[in-house]
């Protein structure tokens, strides 16, 4: 049995015994240490901070020059105040508020007012501001350019889905802090357009970029059907990142409206659709790849096609899902826990330095190779979004799946037990009772949905051990036993 393929389980007991047995080759799949979060995202930091010590230089790629708050660098300070807000190191803040004072708190130029690339920079200009709200330069610009757009009745700014992450974020905040619905009824009709009617032109009016069965976005008018991917043409193009900013969009947006906001459940439904499908997306051994519809393509001998960016995106949107009460925990645990230590082990260097960072693009196949030794055209943004995953995960704390103390198994037996055992799709069910009679089993995921039933005459009565083969994803799971003497309702977990 090769380890890449093994499956590695969790066996519960039921409560008169230690809660859960492992039979793991890495546990690091397994447990999230606080401790060990912070040291990851400060050494990736410090990286970042080392090697751009003057906050106000240009960025020069390709032969062209950007300025430094521009959107790569302005995701990288996004990144740098939620990883702030969890902890509060002051060299952070330091850091952050010269850049804000270089640019005077400046955001779009005005040949570029309405551009979300130049608008993102307004986000941390207001995570900054919240700190100190008696500094009103903070969100004086940004605020007069977004009212602005409030003056119009233009909703189809964001034909492109980075865009979405890039401005939409903007408006929640300023909802926020001016109480004044206003941002918050733009920002809804201006995301709606995108979402609805921003297929097929650059103008609108055509189809939507948000694929509802499929739970995922195109990148933009260009890239949705009949559009496909370039290597395996008959599936559709869902790029990684495109779909990450997107999910970290909603998952900030959500942050920051109050309960009351309206179209929240829109949101929040649209959000839960995408954790389902990327959950489904995810790879075996933690990460996304940039093609999420065909996830074996563009795969560098050296990488299996793994990417950081979409990766720490995803990772952050769950974390916050979980951490909010959106998302269910036994469900999207093992989703977070195994992307971030992947990272974590792959990506970081020793030095701080990110791997496997696709560069600025608009599809899977931009930016190619992907490797682990070569740096992206711009570096900023893939830093800012692993200090995003960071910073979800460090609020998640300590946190070990070889407990589950959370999933409490429930049985009308008062004497045995029973445990399941999960490798190579067969599922091992060890009994320790007597004879049994009128046995069926029904194995389903955290949602109730049955996948897997076997009825009496599927399992032979007396046996001690079940072997059920079942293709089961990474998530937590419960197995039903009904027998003549009651009932087991055992949970599990799969962590590949």
């Amino acid at each position: 049995m090769k380890s890449y393929l093994k499956l590695v389980v969790a066996v519960i007991c039921c409560i008169f015994v230690d809660p859960l047995i492992l039979a793991a080759e890495n546990t690091d799949s397994l447990v999230l240490k606080k401790n060990e979060t912070l040291r990851y995202a400060t050494l990736v930091n410090d990286y970042f901070m080392r090697n751009y010590p003057d906050v106000g230089a240009n960025s020069y790629v390709g032969g062209k020059e950007r300025n430094s708050k521009i959107w790569t660098r302005s995701v990288y300070y996004e990144g740098l105040m939620a990883l702030y807000n969890q902890y509060p190191e002051a060299k952070w803040l330091a850091y952050a508020e010269d850049w804000g004072n270089f640019h005077q708190w400046i955001s779009s130029n005005d040949n570029a007012k309405r551009h979300a690339d130049f608008l993102c920079c307004g986000q941390a200009y207001l995570d900054l501001y919240m700190l100190k709200p008696d500094l009103e330069i903070r969100k004086t610009h940004i605020k007069s350019r977004i009212e602005e757009i409030l003056a119009t009745d233009i909703i189809n700014d964001w034909y492109w889905i980075d865009a979405i992450q890039m401005a939409m974020p903007i408006f929640a905040q300023l909802g926020r802090v001016e109480k004044d619905n206003r941002y918050f009824e733009q920002m809804y009709q201006m995301y709606m357009y995108t979402r609805n009617k921003h297929g097929g032109s650059k103008k609108g009016g055509g189809t939507p970029l948000f694929n509802q069965a499929d739970g995922l976005w195109y990148r933009d008018y260009q890239y949705d059907p009949p559009y496909t991917d370039k290597v395996e043409t008959d599936k559709p193009c869902y790029w990684s990142r495109g779909n990450g900013w997107v999910y970290m969009a909603l998952a900030r947006v959500l942050h920051y409206s109050p309960d009351t906001v309206a179209h929240k459940e829109q949101y929040i439904s649209d959000f839960k659709a995408m954790s389902l499908a990327l959950k489904k997306c995810q790879r075996e051994d933690g990460f996304w790849s940039v093609s999420l519809a065909a996830p074996t393509n563009y795969g560098h001998i050296d990488s299996s096609g793994k990417e950081t960016s979409g990766t720490a995106l995803f990772i952050a949107g769950m974390a916050y899902g979980i951490n909010s009460g959106l998302l269910d925990k036994d469900t999207y645990l093992p989703c977070v826990i195994r992307g971030w230590n992947a990272m974590c082990k792959d990506v970081v260097h020793s030095d701080g330095f990110l791997g496997y960072v696709q560069g600025a693009g608009a599809c899977p196949e931009d930016g190619q190779p992907v490797l682990y030794d070569k740096a992206p055209d711009f570096e900023d943004f893939g830093i800012g979004c692993y200090l995003l995953a960071s910073a979800g995960v460090y609020q998640l704390g300590d946190i070990d799946l070889r407990t589950l103390s959370s999933l409490d198994s429930k049985s009308s037996y008062d004497d045995k037990f029973l445990s399941c055992q999960y490798s190579e799709k067969e599922l091992l069910i060890s009994l320790s009772m007597a004879q049994q009679q009128n046995m069926s089993l029904d194995i389903l995921n955290i949602n109730g949905a049955v996948q897997k039933h076997l009825s009496e005459q599927n399992l032979s009565a007396g046996e001690h051990q079940l072997t059920i083969p079942i293709d089961l994803l990474p998530g937590i799971y419960v197995c039903v036993l009904r027998t003549s003497r009651g009932v087991l309702n055992q949970k599990f977990a799969v962590i590949r």
